[in-house]
């Protein structure tokens, strides 16, 4: 903490109470009063030197965890040299980097465009849908999708509660997706043979005015609550946009670059979409995001999405360090190793705890569903908001689904660098809170 004094001198514990009270809100996730000072890892330090174990990553972030020497050293070159540069010129480390994403992309995603927040780049993808399927109107999104909180993302997102923007969402139709645990049909998977995917087709001839432009997604669903599918519908859902000649997008601001052991979702579950949004942990704590699309389509046009800071070299030098160190650090095995321990332990819980209703997810993106009765699948909300505080004062920080109490899942997705001994703290932790708010 004194290291800001050294830089901008005293300040007073009321001094920061001001500033907490002069914020004007807006934030998503845990609004829990944690003031963070130190990062290093899978942990960080508030302010009265108490450690806590990150599940989350801040907002899935820090994949190769907070404040990594290497990407402190590559960003401490870069802005010995150049900070900023306006879009339209070209830095090293940009043209580095689309290299570098490119080569990595799966598929024909050849193409790369960037921009600071996932909401902007996923906004960035359908503007290129549109430009590319012109003079329709509908974007499909999943129930409890999230793509992020621009107007055009927000009709996007799971519904806002108290909502003052509908207005401003007329252009999106959602359909019910395939959620197993609570599927919308009441049906069981596999014997279902995928109805929510023909339901789907049918919706798209008889519930919707014209072809759509594009269908996005995310191929696990993060904010609505760790949603994966069966592998055979992510295929469906890709033949569905081919049928009617619609665009695929996935939404990977929360799996890419490690969160499922693999650098992409889309390697995982073998389905390339027209157009992968990416963000969050690529930047390893620095600010970026972005687009990669197959090159025959078309892209942006001079003025359709342009941003000052889009192109920041200090973000984009971290980013190329990130690449470095998941492969130098092999931390997509790790991912997919620490996640198969952590999702076998819970299972073993979920044996005992009647609370834990569904354990879901690959490598390090784990979600656990409780709720108050096993039969009917009530959603314990209170209990998970519960949860949620009793792991602070033990000094862990779990994810949380939704926002504001609304969810009822656990998250477990800490950096790829979590220790095996903060492993062990977080599932010690994980039962003993389990425990205490069990029925």
């Amino acid at each position: 903490m004194d290291y800001m004094k050294d830089f901008f001198g005293e300040y007073t514990e009321q001094d920061l109470i001001d500033g907490m009270n002069a914020f004007a809100g807006g934030g998503v996730g845990t609004g829990k009063p944690l003031v963070i000072v130190d990062q290093k890892g899978a942990s960080f330090k508030d302010m009265d030197g108490k450690e806590f174990i990150d599940c989350t990553s801040q907002a899935w972030s820090l994949g190769v965890g907070g404040c990594h020497p290497k990407v402190i050293a590559a960003v401490t070159e870069q802005i010995q040299h150049v900070t900023h540069v306006r879009s339209g010129f070209g830095t090293i480390p940009k043209y580095l980097l689309n290299k570098r994403l490119t080569d990595l992309a799966p598929g024909n995603l050849k193409k790369v465009g960037y921009s600071l927040h996932g909401s902007v780049a996923n906004e960035g993808a359908m503007k290129i849908a549109i430009r590319n399927r012109p003079n329709r109107k509908y974007f499909l999104a999943p129930w409890l999708n999230y793509s992020g909180r621009t107007f055009a993302t927000l009709a996007l997102s799971y519904p806002h509660p108290n909502n003052q923007y509908l207005n401003y969402m007329e252009n999106v139709v959602r359909f019910p997706h395939a959620y197993c645990y609570r599927c919308p049909f009441k049906l069981q998977h596999p014997s279902c043979n995928l109805h929510c995917a023909q339901f789907l087709r049918d919706m798209i001839e008889h519930s919707v005015d014209g072809e759509p432009i594009a269908l996005i997604m995310e191929p696990i669903q993060g904010g609505g609550g760790m949603i994966d599918y069966p592998p055979e519908y992510y295929h469906e859902i890709r033949k569905i946009c081919d049928e009617f000649d619609m665009l695929l997008i996935w939404d990977e601001i929360q799996t890419g670059f490690g969160r499922v052991g693999e650098m992409f979702a889309s390697n995982v579950y073998g389905v390339v979409p027209d157009i992968l949004t990416f963000g969050k942990a690529i930047g390893g704590g620095f600010p970026l995001a972005g687009n990669l699309q197959r090159p025959e389509l078309d892209t942006f046009a001079p003025g359709d999405h342009g941003f000052t800071f889009a192109h920041f070299p200090v973000a984009m030098a971290a980013a190329l360090m990130v690449l470095q160190i998941i492969e130098e650090e092999n931390l997509l095995e790790r991912s997919r190793v620490v996640g198969a321990y952590i999702t076998k332990r819970l299972k073993e819980m979920q044996e005992k705890y009647e609370i834990i209703g569904d354990i879901r997810g690959p490598g390090l993106m784990i979600g656990i569903e409780l709720v108050k009765d096993r039969e009917t699948k009530e959603p314990a909300r209170e209990e998970a908001a519960r949860f949620i505080d009793e792991g602070i004062r033990r000094g862990v920080l779990f994810g949380e689904s939704r926002y504001l109490d609304l969810g009822n899942c656990i998250k477990i997705k800490p950096p790829m660098v979590i220790t095996d001994e903060e492993v062990e703290k977080v599932l010690e932790v994980f039962e003993e809170v389990i425990r205490v708010v069990s029925p």
